[in-house]
């Protein structure tokens, strides 16, 4: 069996291959980690306001049961009153109101 000379040179040429792009691949994988090490987050304090406000408004229940339970029962007792002129008063605000809105 023969081998040629040529053939040498060609394996040399594709391990050379290989190594340079392992070279290339390893530097690449470096430098992504070094960019995922240096990526960070701030928050401002502004946002944490909003953040810690946020969190305080969606612990205040949607309906004030001790209210409702007062009026319920002033309801039902025949002790709740409010005079013509206080209903009124209020209907023409919240017309005012929804004709600003539109």
């Amino acid at each position: 069996m023969e081998i040629e000379k040529n053939q040498g040179v060609q394996i040399d040429a594709y391990v050379n291959q290989v190594q340079d792009k392992n070279k290339v691949d390893s530097s690449e994988n470096n430098s992504n980690k070094a960019a995922a090490k240096t990526d960070t987050v701030v928050i401002s304090d502004a946002a944490k306001r909003i953040q810690e406000v946020r969190s305080q408004l969606d612990a205040v229940p949607d309906v004030d049961e001790e209210k409702v339970a007062q009026l319920k029962k002033q309801i039902e007792d025949g002790t709740y009153e409010r005079s013509a002129d206080e209903i009124a008063g209020k209907m023409i605000r919240e017309g005012l109101i929804n004709e600003g809105l539109k």
